[in-house]
């Protein structure tokens, strides 16, 4: 019985090892929402703290 629990846990640990590898920003939503990560801001969006963004509706900073 030992050995059937060790085994299941090695192939679930190659199965999470994989769905990490293979499918990444899959990944960070499941850990995101199981707990396991704060979300992460999004870099690009928006001028942020840009106090030298083009207010103009076109875009872009400085």
């Amino acid at each position: 019985m030992l050995e059937l629990s060790v085994a299941v846990l090695i192939v679930c640990a190659a199965a999470i090892y994989w769905y990490a590898r293979l499918f990444p920003a899959r990944w960070g939503k499941v850990r995101t929402a199981v707990g396991l990560s704060a979300p992460q801001p999004t870099i690009g969006k928006g001028c942020g703290g840009c106090s030298g963004c083009d207010r103009s509706g076109k875009g872009g900073c400085h």
